[in-house]
């Protein structure tokens, strides 16, 4: 049960903001690349302060988890299918300028150890991959 808390918790944050950004609108930016300079990417003000503000402490990951190599492989394969599912219809630029930052810093702030975030990204890149 406490697994299936967690990964909602890590998972929740990256689909609202793919929701959130959906909404902005092409004519607004000015450059791609200078996100942090560009207008709000929402006509709401409750919204763009919403963004503005830290984002919530992330849910960490409980030790027994993260000691145990079979428990740990089974929550990153059981995460690895649901962030792969919910986040196959996102675009690849916002996946990789805005989806995929997000859920780095999620996984790391979780207790992740870095190289297990970076194997999880490189597999949910893979599996993004168009077949050939």
């Amino acid at each position: 049960m406490e697994t299936k808390r967690i990964r909602n918790a890590l998972l929740a944050l990256p689909l609202l903001l793919a929701a959130a950004c959906g909404q902005a609108s092409q004519q607004s930016r000015t450059d791609e690349r200078l996100i942090a300079m560009n207008m709000p990417r929402t006509d709401s003000p409750g919204a763009y302060r919403a963004a503005l503000a830290p984002a919530p402490a992330a849910t960490r990951i409980p030790d027994a988890i993260l000691h145990d190599p079979a428990e740990k492989f089974a929550f990153m394969e059981r995460l690895r299918t649901q962030i792969s599912a919910e986040t196959r219809q996102v675009p690849e630029p916002r996946w990789s300028n805005e989806v995929r930052p997000v859920i780095r810093r999620q996984l790391s702030d979780a207790g992740l150890a870095r190289s297990d975030v970076d194997f999880l990204l490189w597999e949910l890149d893979a599996a993004r991959a168009p077949a050939r």
